[in-house]
């Protein structure tokens, strides 16, 4: 009886851990997006969490090499749309990162890299 019991607890903690896991990834799924039009850049992004009543907050950071180009930021639930613009310089490569925190839990960031024609 003793062993059935345990196990049974057992089996109830992993299910558990195992749900509380898949919680968490199942924030956000996003990915910035970088277009430009002669010297100006579009940087935009739409995240939407898988629970809608999940805190978003996230940023856009746009770097040519090392140096800071511009920076967005907003907030919202369940989801977040955010594009903005900005002047860029014909030839040179950009990379936008976005950064955002689920229910005030930061999560891994994500880039993409372009060149302005």
């Amino acid at each position: 009886m003793k062993k059935s019991i345990f196990a049974i607890v057992l089996l109830l903690v992993l299910t558990l851990s195992m749900s509380a896991e898949a919680a968490e990834t199942r924030a956000i799924r996003s990915r910035p997006s970088l277009s430009f039009s002669g010297t100006t850049a579009t940087c935009s992004v739409d995240c939407k969490s898988g629970n809608s009543k999940d805190d978003l907050s996230v940023t856009l950071t746009l770097w040519r090499g090392k140096t800071l180009v511009d920076s967005w930021s907003d907030s919202g639930t369940g989801r977040v749309i955010l594009s903005e613009q900005c002047t860029v310089k014909k030839g040179q490569n950009y990379k936008l990162t976005l950064s955002y925190s689920v229910n005030g839990q930061a999560q891994s960031s994500v880039s993409v890299t372009g060149t302005c024609p």
